[in-house]
């Protein structure tokens, strides 16, 4: 599993030896094992690394798990580093060779599968899913109070009360209503635990809106939408509809971000696009939300001294006096320091003004 620790050590990992990187595609509604391989065999044939190669097809051919839809595998036999992660999600399949991990469609796999809350409310309680990466990682309920529902009679239903059943309806909505309460601040607290990113609630059009309703501010902003699904549903349907969903929000979320970057910079506020600029603005800190398009990429020179990147190769360092290598891909390091900074990474595919700027970002200042 591709967990917090793991994708640390993925984005801290050095060599001075070549690191081969290889995502592959393994969903069985798509091909069969065969092709895969075949696939597999082809991606590696411009590879001029034996034993990272050899590593590669080994773990494919024995040793991966085949029920997922996905492997990311990561090698450098000269410092013995192998690793391997299967996944529930689909990925486009593509090796890279450089001294570090190829980090990039895994910053797009968290940025469109990452950290999903979906919460099922009904009139009486509420169950709570974490998905992350197309699994199930976390589930918990809560259960209120029994919400008691009596047919409309004449006012003896209830002795002593007038219009005893309305009474008894009425005591039955403040029930419900306290009970989603209970539900919005034990959802609050599962939120927080397990860092949601983004929120999918389901239930009747009635209990999701008053559920969110409810909820924080902060958290209703990370409501990505709706799903008219009963409280019982299995797992599997939930992950399935939140998905879409999910997806389908998140299109329309980078649209919009992608809008808001090119009017802050245009405008020369707090927006920043192209490389050069971009650039700059993560080495210096200030991106806040770091947007790039996934296809691009660029060549560019790094310090040996600073880490910093250029798509200019100067004599020396501004910074630091140092010398410049040159990498093959100054967007990938973009990705990686910008995520080690703490700054959100959005990896865009099907918009096209992204696909013509190709990088820019959201400033903090």
């Amino acid at each position: 599993m591709l967990t917090d620790s793991a994708l640390r050590e993925l984005l801290e990992y050095v060599s001075p030896d070549p690191v081969l990187s290889v995502y592959l595609n393994t969903d069985l509604s798509e091909g069969n094992v065969d092709v895969y391989k075949l696939n597999l065999r082809t991606l590696l044939k411009e590879v001029d690394l034996p034993e990272d190669t050899a590593a590669v097809l080994q773990y494919f051919e024995h040793e991966r798990d085949r029920s997922r839809r996905s492997i990311a595998m990561f090698s450098c036999a000269a410092q013995d580093f192998f690793r391997a992660y299967p996944l529930a999600v689909p990925v486009h399949s593509r090796v890279h060779v450089a001294n570090r991990p190829y980090f990039k469609p895994l910053a797009h796999l968290l940025d469109a599968y990452g950290s999903y809350g979906v919460v099922l409310v009904d009139k009486q309680g509420a169950r709570l899913f974490l998905f992350h990466l197309g699994e199930l990682i976390e589930q918990e309920g809560v259960l209120g109070e029994d919400v008691r529902h009596t047919k409309r009679g004449n006012a003896s239903s209830v002795r002593g009360r007038r219009g005893g059943a309305s009474g008894q309806t009425h005591s039955s909505k403040t029930v419900a209503e306290r009970n989603i309460k209970d539900a919005a601040d034990f959802a609050v607290r599962f939120f927080e635990e397990n860092h949601v990113r983004r929120i999918l609630i389901g239930g009747t059009e009635s209990n999701t809106a008053k559920f969110r309703s409810l909820l924080p501010k902060t958290w209703q902003s990370l409501i990505v939408g709706t799903l008219p699904m009963s409280i019982t549903s299995n797992p599997k349907d939930i992950l399935e509809r939140a998905t879409k969903i999910g997806s389908e929000a998140e299109q329309k979320r980078e649209a919009r971000l992608v809008t808001q970057m090119v009017t802050a910079a245009a405008k020369g506020g707090e927006g920043v696009v192209r490389l050069d600029d971009t650039l700059t603005a993560v080495r210096e800190g200030r991106v806040q939300t770091l947007i790039v398009h996934d296809e691009f990429h660029a060549s560019g020179y790094r310090c040996e001294g600073c880490g910093y990147i250029t798509t200019q190769k100067p004599k020396t360092c501004p910074f630091c006096g140092k010398g410049f290598t040159q990498i093959p891909d100054a967007v990938e390091m973009a990705v990686r320091q910008a995520m080690q900074a703490g700054s959100e990474v959005e990896v865009v595919r099907d918009n096209e003004t992204m696909k013509e700027i190709g990088i820019g970002g959201l400033l903090r200042y």
